[in-house]
């Protein structure tokens, strides 16, 4: 049951100043339920020696010998409400990233990078780079490119049932970043892969209404989702000077 306390509250329909009766209808049963579905990420980070900084080194005979660290297939996990960004960071080359889907290659994305997110993440960043907006009802994973290198590139809607890998292009000429709703970056180095695919947990969310109109509201009174000054009909000396 989210409150809304901050500035824009996409994600919280409910207003704090009557609190105490809102809590009490939800406990009495009289609200809906919507699940907000999230991604599980996987990071595999390719076993290599990686070098430590001068300043840890150890001194032998008056010279500074670094120490060697190796990591061995580390692999982490992470699960993601809105969306998995993989960019181009600090680069001044362009992002190239390969996009697999259940073990096939689909597209390579030449640009500022990707971005994987779910419905409830369609309207965040997603929305921003381009993207249609999905309700959280609808079972699906938006890919969508950050200024891509091409006139033909865009977002994609797949089902929730399949499973993303991306990796670095072999021809890459450099790393990629990624965060997960824009927590914990890091470096993703050539043959390093993230494997995403939809949670077994998704976020119960309690609803102001229902759903649907929830959903509209919010696009309505924080997005202001379509808002355009109607067009007026036609009077009858109007008509008249037209002909």
């Amino acid at each position: 049951m989210a409150f809304h306390l901050g500035s824009l509250g996409f994600l919280t329909p409910f207003s704090f100043d009557n609190f105490q009766n809102q809590v009490t209808q939800v406990i009495e049963g009289n609200a809906a339920l919507v699940l907000r579905s999230r991604l599980k990420v996987k990071v595999h980070k390719e076993h290599r020696e990686k070098k430590n900084l001068v300043q840890n080194g150890v001194e032998e005979n008056g010279l500074i010998v670094n120490q060697q660290e190796k990591e061995y297939g580390k692999q982490t996990k992470y699960q993601v409400l809105n969306e998995v960004v993989v960019d181009r960071g600090p680069s001044s080359y362009l992002s190239n990233v390969d996009v697999f889907l259940d073990g096939h290659l689909i597209t390579t994305v030449q640009g500022d990078g990707v971005i994987v997110s779910t419905p409830t993440g369609s309207t965040a960043y997603a929305a921003a780079a381009g993207a249609s907006m999905i309700h959280p009802n609808v079972p699906a994973i938006m890919i969508t490119p950050i200024c891509p290198h091409s006139l033909s590139f865009r977002p994609i809607v797949v089902p929730a049932g399949v499973e993303l890998k991306i990796m670095l292009s072999p021809d890459a000429r450099n790393t990629a970043w990624v965060s997960f709703d824009g927590r914990k970056r890091q470096e993703v180095c050539h043959g390093d892969s993230i494997s995403i695919t939809t949670s077994c947990y998704p976020v119960p969310s309690i609803c102001f209404r229902d759903p649907v109109n929830d959903w509209f509201d919010s696009l309505a009174e924080c997005l202001h989702w379509n808002v355009r000054k109607k067009q007026n009909h036609f009077t009858g000396d109007e008509e008249e000077e037209e002909y």
